[in-house]
């Protein structure tokens, strides 16, 4: 008999693993074929291994014929036989199991799909008998045969969580990830890899967020080049955002907190900096420099741009400088996220010891940016800069 192999059926079989079709190998080498092979109208529907073993090593095997109503059918019966294997993973299960869900609603919702066979094979249960209820006592109810009540129609879910003993959410969930994965083959090679769909589902989130990344950059290299008009005017958005806001400490209390510590550069207040455009990927890292006591403002800040706050990283100085109270021997900056956008790195800590910038008051230690590099990606924005640094697109602060 010339068995025809049917691709699109060869597929919906979760492949063995190499060491599991070395033991099928093994065992037919030395006990032969024991189980016939599958066969609808001579189009093979079950053991496509065997028949792949045997045929190469010249074994000969039996064949069973079974009848179906359709391709439909056949690709029922198919997964619902896989469903029963004892080594398939949990995410070919989940395929399997949504797959049978989805070819059932898609055939009973009347879509160009068989002829609803697949449903007819889950309906298999027993009508539904009850007695009405009553407060009446038992010597007051006369004998009387129990009502019958007409069978309640099974729900695909139902009966799919009946067969394969899940519940009836882990049968709708199964639907969404079968949906999901006949849409990407990177997922359908997870499975018939044997790799977790979720890991591989990383990935491709990942992937993604590269590519908008590396627009985003090309978008701001345009715009850079041209000098048509302002970064933060633009529609460019960056994944890391530095930003050293030029603090104006009146409203912090003090009559003159300030002393020989006041800044020789125009501040901005609280209003004006959360007023303003922060050009964020909806994925973005944000580092927001701040003093001990303009920390409840930074705060607010993150809040007003739509980033929640993660830590806080903490920067060391080789001695203390000037204070109304304390002496200040460190500066702040609050890591803000948008997204979820994970570090680079995973060694890196909250406190880094490192000597002043050359830059005078406010200048911030000439090691920050690289290591923001190394633990955030781009493209990247310096708002309020007093430098220039290669693949950074940096503004002053009278760049805003």
């Amino acid at each position: 008999m010339d068995i025809v192999i049917d691709q699109q059926f060869k597929s919906l079989i979760p492949p063995l693993t190499v060491d599991e079709f070395g033991l099928l190998e093994s065992s037919i080498l030395a006990e032969g074929c024991r189980d016939p092979l599958v066969v609808w109208n001579g189009v093979l529907v079950d053991g496509h291994n065997r028949h792949e073993i045997c045929t190469r090593h010249g074994i000969q095997f039996k064949t069973v014929e079974r009848a179906f109503t359709d391709r439909d059918a056949v690709a029922d019966w198919i997964d619902a036989n896989q469903l029963g294997r004892r080594n398939l993973s949990p995410d070919a299960f989940k395929l399997l199991l949504g797959r049978r869900y989805n070819r059932v609603k898609k055939a009973t919702a009347g879509a160009p799909v068989g002829n609803g066979n697949a449903k007819k094979q889950l309906d298999q249960f027993d009508p539904i008998v009850s007695i009405p209820p009553t407060t009446q006592s038992p010597s007051a109810i006369p004998a009387q045969t129990p009502a019958v009540v007409p069978p309640k129609p099974v729900s695909t879910a139902a009966a799919l969580a009946v067969q394969h003993g899940v519940g009836e959410a882990t049968v709708k969930r199964a639907a969404k990830f079968a949906a999901e994965v006949e849409r990407s083959p990177r997922l359908q090679d997870a499975i018939a890899q044997n790799v977790p769909v979720l890991q591989v589902k990383r990935e491709l989130k990942e992937e993604k967020r590269e590519e908008r990344r590396q627009e985003n950059a090309a978008k701001i290299q345009e715009t850079v080049a041209t000098a048509s008009q302002s970064i933060l005017e633009s529609d460019a958005k960056f994944s890391t955002i530095v930003i050293d806001p030029p603090w104006d400490w009146s409203d912090e209390g003090d009559q003159d907190q300030l002393g020989r510590a006041r800044p020789d550069y125009a501040t901005m207040t609280l209003d004006q900096l959360m007023d303003l455009k922060i050009p964020a990927d909806d994925d973005c890292h944000l580092y927001l420099w701040t003093t001990n006591r303009s920390m409840p403002k930074a705060f607010r800040l993150l809040e007003k741009w739509g980033f929640r706050y993660i830590t806080c990283l903490t920067w060391v100085k080789p001695s203390f400088g000037m204070g109304n109270y304390f002496r200040g021997q460190t500066e702040h900056v609050l890591f803000g996220v948008r997204g979820s956008l994970p570090l680079k790195r995973k060694d890196a800590g909250t406190v880094f010891h490192a000597d002043r910038g050359p830059g005078g008051h406010s200048s911030k230690p000439v090691g920050f940016l690289p290591l923001v590099e190394s633990c955030s990606p781009g493209p990247y924005l310096e708002m309020f800069s007093r430098s220039e640094r290669t693949g950074w697109v940096a503004f002053g602060e009278n760049n805003v």
